[in-house]
Formats: structure tokens, C-alpha cells, sequence
């Protein structure tokens, strides 16, 4: 029973994502069968991007189960250019409020949450090529319990 509601749950956002015109890259990396992100991992986004005049918006996507036990969660995000240049931001979202509410969207009757946090907004790319992007957490345990998925989405930015 679990499985199916899981399935029509995924079938069902695979249909939202794909009403995204906007939409120029979007991937989420499981982490591990036990949900858990080792400090030293890397997680690396191939961003192909050839419009050099648009702007566009950078999320990063985070999916958490119930059992995470902050209210944020610290990344150190790398962006690479395809020159090699590389700029390094440390980033902190709020997963939860000042009364321990969650941000997220809650799925799955509540066990799992989705957060989708504003990484770069408005930006321009300065030459054409493929961007990585690589994100690693920032808490300060080497092994991060709870944490489900981690992705990354590129969209035009809407005026």
C-alpha cells in the first residue's frame, strides 16, 4: 500500500515538473539507502547553459523525513564555471520557524518534507558551457541524519 501511494505520489510530480517551461535543468541525487549525507560527500550538477542573455533562478532542493532534528541546514555550494573559475558561497536555509513549524511542503501523510530554497536569483551566466555546481553540508556532525534527497533547479527568471 505504501509503494503504490509513493508511485501515484511521483507520478503525480513528475507531471507538475514537466509544466515547467521556464525549466532548463532540474536534478535530485538520493544520498543513501539509510538517509544519511557524510560530510566529505560531494554532490555534483551538470548544468548545461547555452542562452547567455537570460537571467535565471537557482534553487536548491532539499527532501527531509520527519526524524531531522534541526530547524536549518548550512551548505558550502561551489560554482563552477566552465573556465574552471570557481566562486564558493556558504548558504544557511531555515527549515523550520521560530515555533519549530516546519517551511517545507509536507508528503507522504507527513513523513516527508520538501523544501525548495532560492540559491541565485536573477542571474546571467558569462559565457556559454556547462556549470557545475557542487554542494556539501555545513553542520557540524560528519554524519547528517534524515536527509533524503538533495537537488538542484535552473529556471528563466520571471519578471
Amino acid at each position: 500500500m505504501k509503494t503504490t501511494i509513493t508511485l501515484i505520489l511521483l507520478a503525480f510530480a513528475s507531471l507538475v515538473i514537466s509544466c515547467d517551461p521556464g525549466r532548463i535543468y532540474q536534478e535530485r541525487k538520493t544520498l543513501s539507502p539509510d538517509m544519511t549525507w557524510d560530510k566529505d560527500s560531494l554532490l555534483t550538477y551538470k548544468v548545461d547553459v547555452q542562452d547567455v542573455q537570460t537571467a535565471y533562478d537557482i534553487e536548491i532542493d532539499i527532501r527531509t523525513v520527519d526524524f531531522y532534528q534541526f530547524a536549518n541546514l548550512w551548505l558550502f555550494v561551489n560554482t563552477i564555471a566552465p573556465n574552471g573559475a570557481m566562486q564558493r558561497d556558504t548558504v544557511e536555509y531555515k527549515l523550520r520557524d521560530e515555533k519549530g513549524f516546519s517551511n517545507g511542503n509536507r508528503m507522504a501523510f507527513g513523513e516527508v518534507e520538501d523544501y525548495d530554497f532560492p540559491f541565485k536569483q536573477n542571474v546571467k551566466f558569462p559565457a556559454p558551457g556547462t556549470y557545475t555546481i557542487q554542494i556539501q553540508h555545513g553542520m557540524r556532525m560528519e554524519i547528517l541524519p534524515f536527509v533524503d534527497e538533495v537537488g538542484v533547479t535552473v529556471r528563466k527568471h520571471k519578471e
